[in-house]
This record gives C-alpha cells, structure tokens and sequence, in this order.
C-alpha cells in the first residue's frame, strides 16, 4: 500500500506490514494465500506469518467459508479499542502532570518563580494575544469547551501569523464540533493552512508558543479562576510531548477531501453532531425533525461510509475532509 493511501493507523502497532495485509484483507476477504501475497508484494509464507501477527493480536479471527480460514475484524472495532486505551493513558498522563504541577508550584511559592506563574482570565488573554503575534514558527493548540473569548475573535489574527509563515496546529474537542461558530471558525482557519485534529476527549486545554512558552487555561469559564503560564523548562517539555501524544491519536480534519463528493450542508451538520457524540434526541431538536428520521439519515450515513457507529462515521467524514 503506498504512504500516499494511510490516513492514519487502524491497527494498535505502527507497522507497514501488518496494516497492508489488513487493509488488503479487509477490502478483499475472499483472498487465498496466493492471491494476497500477489496484491502485497510479500512471499507466501511472510503473509502466513503477517496473518498469525494479526490473529495473535486480535485484528483477525479464525472464519469458516473463507479460503483462508481467517479474517478481519471490523475496522471501527480494532481502532476503537486500542484508540480508547491510549486515551485513557494520556488523561492518566495528564493527572500525573496536573499533580507534579501542584507540587511543582507549591515548592516554588505558589509559582511565583520564573519558569511557572499563575494568572488571572484577563491577563492569559492577553499573552494569548502577545503570544501569537511574537511566535516565530508554531503555535500548538488543545481547544474544548468553555471558550475564553468569543468563538472565532482570534481568526483574523491567527490567519495573519499564518500568512507570515506560522504553522498551527489544533486537536479539537469533539464537544466543540457541536458548536456552529466552532465549526465556522474551524473552516475558516483550515481552509487558510491551519492542521486542524479532532478526539472524543481532551486531557485540558493548552496552548504552546514555538517551544518558549506554554499557557495553560483554567477548565472553568469563571472568569477569577487561575491559569498557569509555563516558560521553558522540563516541564513545559512534559505539556510539549503530552500534545505530541494526543495529536498522534487524534483524527485528522481536512485537506484529504475526495473527489466528486458533494455533501449538502444538512449532512455535514449531521456528520458534525455524530462525531462530537450528540443523542438521536438532540441531533433531532437540532434539525427540527423526529427521532425517526434521524435514525434513518444516521442510517444512510452510515451506510455510505461503511461505519459501524457514530463516532467512527464522523471519523472517517473528517479523514476524507467532508467536515
């Protein structure tokens, strides 16, 4: 399979191998071991071995009625489990952080050194501000709900850092994508060069300017709750490579569009609501229309994609830039 076909892993270890002949299998369940080793490339016996890998470790299983006598499991079910395995061990990751920082502050005099500093809602505002039109490359962001400032108050800014060579990146909560300004907003800066990711859960909400400086806001939306400025140190290392780890996990938005599709904006919304989660019972309140008809769009949907449930329906939508 060419590196131009992965969008993402499916199976739980990064290796070519394994994710070729499951790809393989999973789009052609009829091969023998001659015919499969003729579509990937490999001998006989390495797709006899790459097969056993894979029943060894639960992406396949034993089957009557194919030539193989083994074959797939779903797609949604393989990633599903081991993609809620690692987000469980990045929330663990990112207590463990959230209980270091405590301890860090508390021997530091309440982070009134200088590697880490507290600071009010108005005062993270504006080294938001600062932050972005000081950055000299990147700027890497964790976004979920309660939102600081106004949904899509910082486009025009962030558009401007981008025109002059600043790389964004942004992991998405999925509970943002049920938000329409979230999502226009969203549009709006990936369409102008922004990598825009979405996850079912985010460990927090951060902000990391090049690798200098790291704002982390507080969860609440009340305004006198205290947030923490972090400058470069081993612990803004810790926040840079908790991002990398979630980014790793997270489903790409955008810029793998197909050719050809051309969703009505009805289905995009539907697709929107799906992969942040939302009931049958509010996406129909969402739509005005009965929990029925909801059904059988979501249905339809899901037929289309070939998903097996919500989440994974508006994964995949997001892969192939539908969203």
């Amino acid at each position: 399979m060419a590196e131009s076909e992965r969008r993402g892993r499916i199976l739980p270890v990064d290796d070519p191998l394994l994710e070729q002949v499951y790809v393989e299998l999973a789009r052609s369940p009829w091969h023998d071991s001659e015919s499969l080793a003729a579509a990937t490339g490999l001998t006989r016996g390495a797709v006899r071995k790459v097969l056993d890998r894979l029943l060894e470790m639960g992406a396949a299983e034993a089957a009557t009625g194919v030539p193989l006598q083994a074959a797939v499991r779903p797609p949604g079910a393989v990633s599903a489990e081991w993609v809620s395995r690692m987000e469980e061990q990045v929330l663990l990751s990112h207590r463990a952080v959230e209980c270091l920082t405590q301890q860090y502050l508390a021997a530091r005099g309440a982070g009134n050194g200088a590697t880490v500093r507290s600071v009010p809602a108005e005062e993270l505002l504006r080294l938001f501000v600062v932050g972005q039109d000081n950055c000299r490359s990147s700027v890497r962001g964790i976004a979920a709900p309660p939102f600081a400032q106004a949904v899509g108050a910082n486009d025009e800014r962030q558009i401007a850092a981008m025109d002059r060579g600043v790389a964004y990146r942004t992991i998405y909560a999925a509970d943002a994508l049920k938000l329409p300004a979230v999502r226009a907003s969203m549009r709006r800066t990936l369409a102008r060069g922004e990598e825009g990711r979405f996850i079912a859960r985010t460990p927090m909400k951060l902000v990391i300017f090049d690798d200098d400086l790291a704002l982390v806001p507080a969860a609440s939306s009340n305004r006198s709750s205290e947030s923490l400025v972090i400058a470069r140190s081993a612990l803004l290392d810790g926040f840079i490579s908790l991002f990398e780890t979630v980014w790793e996990m997270a489903m790409p938005l955008g810029g793998e569009g197909e050719v050809g599709v051309d969703l009505g904006d009805q289905e995009r919304e539907l697709l929107c609501l799906m992969a942040a989660g939302s009931t049958d019972l509010r996406i129909a309140r969402h739509f005005g229309v009965s929990p029925r008809t909801v059904e059988r769009r979501i249905r339809a949907v899901l037929d289309r994609l070939g998903a097996t449930s919500r989440f994974q329906a508006g994964a995949l939508a997001a892969r192939r830039g539908w969203l």
